[in-house]
């Protein structure tokens, strides 16, 4: 019996000093990945800066969207296969027990994004900065022996420190990440490290310099019943372009992987779309991440083109779609901007406004990330929005159906292709 009670204690003693390293270990992590995301983040966002000055001191450089394409294409058809999942690949890795985030997937994803960025290629930054630091994260993990369940915590505040880092939005990086999680039950044990990540990287990047585009506040919120069904009828259209987009990226990519045999010369031929785009479009600017159109959007010109946010869906879904390197966030909130200028425009409504609505809400269709988007919109544009946030980003994702940015592979139990 004393055998029994000795081994009994002896057993608790273990598995309580087991969940206190773990503990230890997740904490200590939680703001190591932090410092490092917001230092991988400032010199990612550094880099792409650089690429879009470069692009515009130089603007012949759009010409060369084919050629940047096939060199992109040729570095992910020689090393790209083991990380051809992107973001989703991440996001299976903190799920899947033997998963992990391939070491090679930061410096192409880092290469490639400069490269589609400098010659104009319609592509995102937030797709990116994930994988970057979370291929940065595994790789440390795995080097110091870390085991599997911390480091799965780990890769989940690498997504919270590279939103929150790249961003400037900390409190919306922490919701992002959870929201994004394929199981549920493991929010309450990560949540607190999850945020520790995403504010410790928001203000690493603004130590070292970082200033993050600040749109103004929303000051003319009307929460009538006059108003209330805009923001349902608002929610339901952006739903609809959310699921557009998505759908339009899957099919892109599909012609391209059914006609065009040879993996590089998708992006080169996708390159050769885009500016034949750029030639009916009659404008540049919808190429790069055109974030300058959001500006236009929420001072409520008039001076956007009631196509505006077709012309920028189509040119991210070919861009994307034929292989160009990048993420969709950005280009989706310049997207929900542009479209919910046009439906105030429709329904003679405050455009600030219902462009500061469509772009939360575009993303949050499109993502299924309801509550991150609803506090984006807080850190971004003030608390006087909230309930109108809340409002068209949940009729925003019902509208939109399944369809997902971020689908799951098999090995977690969902479709991997949405469309």
């Amino acid at each position: 019996m004393r055998r029994r009670c000795a081994a009994a204690a002896a057993k608790a003693t273990r598995s309580l000093s087991a969940r206190s390293r773990a503990l230890l270990v997740r904490l200590v992590g939680a703001g190591l990945v932090g410092v490092a995301g917001g230092l991988l983040s400032a010199a990612f966002l550094g880099s792409l800066n650089w690429a879009a000055t470069t692009r515009d001191n130089f603007d012949w450089l759009v010409w060369l969207l084919p050629v940047g394409g096939l060199l992109v294409g040729l570095l992910y058809h020689r090393f790209g296969q083991p990380i051809a999942g992107g973001t989703s690949l991440v996001l299976d890795a903190a799920h899947v027990p033997d998963g992990e985030v391939p070491t090679r997937m930061a410096p192409m994803i880092w290469s490639g994004s400069v490269a589609s960025h400098v010659v104009g290629a319609s592509v995102g930054r937030e797709g990116a900065a994930v994988q970057i630091v979370a291929s940065v994260t595994d790789d440390v993990g795995r080097r110091l022996r870390i085991d599997r369940f911390s480091r799965s915590a780990l890769l989940v505040c690498a997504v919270a420190a590279a939103f929150g880092g790249l961003f400037g939005v900390p409190v919306a990086g922490g919701f992002f990440a959870l929201e994004l999680q394929r199981e549920p039950r493991r929010h309450i044990s990560i949540f607190p490290f999850t945020f520790a990540s995403s504010v410790i990287a928001h203000l690493v990047a603004l130590s070292v310099g970082v200033e993050h585009h600040r749109p103004f506040h929303i000051d003319d919120l009307h929460l009538s019943w006059s108003h209330v069904w805009r923001y349902v009828v608002a929610g339901i259209f952006f739903g609809l372009v959310a699921s557009v987009f998505v759908r339009f990226g899957h099919f892109v990519k599909r012609v391209f992987e059914r006609s065009v045999r040879w993996p590089p010369a998708r992006p080169l031929i996708g390159g050769v779309c885009v500016l034949a785009l750029m030639g009916l479009a009659g404008t540049r600017d919808y190429l790069g991440v055109s974030f300058g159109l959001v500006d236009v959007a929420l001072t409520g010109a008039v001076g956007i083109a009631a196509a505006a946010f077709v012309w920028k869906l189509v040119f991210t879904g070919i861009s994307l779609g034929s292989g160009f390197v990048g993420g969709e966030m950005l280009p989706l909130f310049v997207i929900g901007a542009l479209a919910g200028a046009q439906f105030a425009r429709a329904t003679n409504a405050s455009i600030p406004l219902f462009a500061a609505l469509g772009l939360v809400a575009v993303f949050a269709a499109a993502s299924k990330t309801p509550f991150a988007c609803a506090v984006i919109g807080i850190e971004l544009f003030g608390w006087l929005g909230l309930p109108a946030y809340l409002i068209v980003c949940l009729v925003a994702i019902l509208a939109s159906g399944e369809h997902t940015i971020y689908p799951a592979s098999p090995l977690t139990g969902r479709q991997t292709n949405p469309a």
